[in-house]
């Protein structure tokens, strides 16, 4: 006799009741949702780190920007779509609000879906170290 043969004779003399596929049927969708629930958390918070680098990278600029006094106007809200363009897996960009304070930037960012969302805010200050350095406008 081959031994597939006897493989399939002993398994037959067995009584299979097939409550292993009743198990699984019970078991696979906890798994199936367990696995759903880290892929949708890692995306979400692979948006929150892209939004509040970008975030972050804004304000720094507009920072430096808004620090030199012979630049043009600029749009920093372009900026930061820029910046985000294209690299959100899951989030939706919701509100974009910029604040220029007499010595702060401070670029916020509201995202959401369905029922997940969160705000980003990051800010920079607008420093001038050449009045310091060097006496500028000193009495």
């Amino acid at each position: 006799m081959s031994f597939f043969r006897k493989r399939v004779l002993k398994y037959r003399e067995k009584d299979l009741s097939g409550s292993a596929v009743i198990e699984m049927a019970y078991i696979m969708p906890v798994f199936l949702f367990l696995f759903l629930f880290i892929v949708h958390t890692t995306f979400y918070f692979h948006d929150k780190v892209i939004l509040t680098g970008a975030a972050g990278e804004t304000a720094a600029v507009g920072a430096q920007m808004e620090r030199k006094k012979d630049t043009e106007e600029y749009d920093m809200e372009k900026m930061l779509r820029q910046r985000i363009n294209g690299k959100l897996i899951y989030m939706k960009v919701q509100n974009i609000e910029i604040e220029k304070a007499d010595e702060r930037i401070t670029v916020e960012v509201r995202v959401s879906r369905s029922f997940m969302n969160f705000t980003v805010r990051q800010s920079a200050l607008i420093v001038k170290p050449e009045e310091k350095i060097r006496w500028i406008n000193r009495k």
